[in-house]
């Protein structure tokens, strides 16, 4: 788990904590953690660090590079998607590694009026997302009171436009080790084929760190006179005592990050008096709900930060009211919708016959069900919903079918209904590489999965979708997997990696 900073204790390692435990504990919040990832850094990193360090990244090699990865897409608010790529799991075990290695490296700020907080270390560990942004919008409030003037802005598309190049000098210029450099440098040329911008994928914590390092040009320019700078990653927040120092340093950071191929995000943009309060224009009720909520926080319409799940405590009879009255609206709003998924457990009765309605209008609200899914008693009523959203919902993302297959293999697995969710998301019409793959490194021995497994383990391809089938071989029979793994290993490199693991598993 993530740990909260003491700023009155001196930081020292804990010597248990490893760049593997780093990736295990962080793959429940990325975008797409397909289990095959977590099967082989679980069972098998030293030999993903060797393939990594002595065959991938030794020049001598000449038939070992890292792949290319594969395109897909998250969900955003309403239709909208997140362009990103699925890591293969070398790739991604080396991007954890790399970035625990040099954790020291991302350092504190060394100034009280340009904070910046969020993702980086603290006694070896990744700091707390939750406590970190809650310290920021805490300091957001505080600095309201102390300044007549604030401006509020965001870069556009953040990670799909850093460019390569000036990622890998950021890592050299906090004083990374050339190998160190060079490798990341590999990494984000052959993972991206080439291309030298939109190399960065989203939703990953080592991601973060290296987004959040990567901006603190502008904190420390000396061409910025606000009074007070504080930024959770690209979200950007100054505050001035007078409203002509304000505009001048919108001009200023437009330049800082024109120059590296940056510009912000003109929606975002806020200018004023900081005295008004925003929760004049949100009710009583509703703002203590949001205080309760420690789920998921919307930082921009580029990135979402994953907070681990905390107690929310029991909510008030007029609390629960309210919730049920915005679940029934037939207009709700996406942010509401997640308010509820949120907070209302306990009340899966009346939230349920309003769930198809919540997958339907809001994608990228998936999540969000699958986390209110462990609660819901109702998992034969649930099983039914999400079959008849797969069989007649013909705008289903991709994101979608990926959390549903999970949602079915994590919750549903002793429904009535379970083999036709997973069969029915594996041959949806938008079905992908990357969702399809979810569904083949399921281990089950029923529904013909086998025999899918077994077309894609024959085909010789190299790809998500044949290399979870692989991992979902790894409870089967020795003498039946080992078969069949055995063509598959003929493919790649990679697939020859993952034969060899899953042969070794018991």
């Amino acid at each position: 788990m993530p740990t909260r900073i003491d700023s009155t204790k001196k930081p020292t390692e804990k010597t248990s904590y490893s760049a593997e435990e780093y990736l295990l504990n962080d793959h429940v919040h990325t975008l797409f953690p397909l289990n095959t990832t977590h099967f082989l850094v679980k069972n098998f990193s030293g030999e993903l660090r060797t393939l990594v360090f002595t065959k991938i990244l030794n020049e001598e090699e000449e038939d070992f590079h890292f792949l290319p990865q594969q395109r897909c897409y998250s969900a955003k608010k309403g239709f909208l998607l997140r362009r990103t790529v699925k890591l293969d799991p070398a790739a991604e075990f080396y991007l954890y590694y790399i970035v625990y290695k040099n954790r020291k490296s991302f350092r504190a700020d060394y100034r009280k009026d340009r904070r910046s907080f969020g993702y980086r270390f603290f006694e070896g560990m990744p700091v707390s997302p939750t406590e970190s942004y809650g310290e920021f919008k805490a300091s957001i409030a505080n600095a309201r009171h102390h300044y007549p003037y604030t401006l509020s802005v965001d870069v556009a598309t953040y990670f799909n436009s850093i460019y390569h190049h000036d990622l890998v000098s950021s890592s050299r210029g906090i004083g990374w080790a050339e190998a160190d450099v060079s490798s990341l440098g590999t990494f984000l040329r052959e993972t991206n084929s080439g291309r030298s911008i939109d190399c960065l994928p989203h939703g990953l914590h080592p991601c973060k760190v290296l987004g959040t390092e990567f901006l603190r040009f502008i904190d420390v320019s000396g061409r910025i006179k606000s009074d007070l700078l504080l930024r959770f990653l690209d979200d950007i927040h100054l505050f001035a005592k007078d409203e002509s120092t304000i505009t001048a340093d919108l001009l200023v950071i437009q330049e800082l990050l024109g120059e590296k191929g940056l510009s912000l995000n003109g929606a975002k943009i806020f200018e004023g008096p900081s005295t008004s309060d925003i929760k004049e224009e949100i009710d009583a009720i509703k703002a203590g709900l949001l205080q309760l909520r420690r789920y998921l926080v919307v930082v921009s319409d580029d990135l979402e930060i994953e907070i681990e799940e905390e107690e929310t405590g029991s909510l008030s009879e007029e609390q629960t009211e309210y919730l049920l009255t915005l679940i029934n609206t037939p207009d709700i709003e996406e942010a509401d919708a997640e308010l509820v998924l949120a907070l209302l457990r306990d009340h899966g009765e009346q939230v349920l016959p309003r769930m198809m309605d919540v997958l339907k209008r809001f994608p990228g609200l998936t999540k969000s069900i699958y986390n209110y899914s462990r609660f819901t008693k109702n998992r034969q009523g649930l099983a039914g919903l999400i079959l008849a959203f797969l069989e007649d919902s013909p705008l289903a993302t991709e994101y979608q079918l990926f959390w549903l297959a999970k949602l079915a293999e994590d919750f549903l697995s002793q429904s009535s209904s379970y083999s036709n969710i997973l069969l029915a998301a594996y041959y949806h019409p938008n079905s992908t590489t990357v969702s399809r793959a979810k569904v083949l490194e399921i281990p089950e021995k029923r529904f013909g999965l086998p025999q899918l497994r077994e077309e894609h383990l024959r085909a010789g391809r190299s790809d998500w979708a044949a290399w979870a089938a692989a991992a979902g071989t790894r409870e089967d029979p020795p003498g039946n997997r080992n078969h069949v793994l055995g063509y598959f290993a003929n493919g790649s490199y990679i697939n020859k990696f993952i034969a060899e693991c899953t042969k070794q598993f018991r």
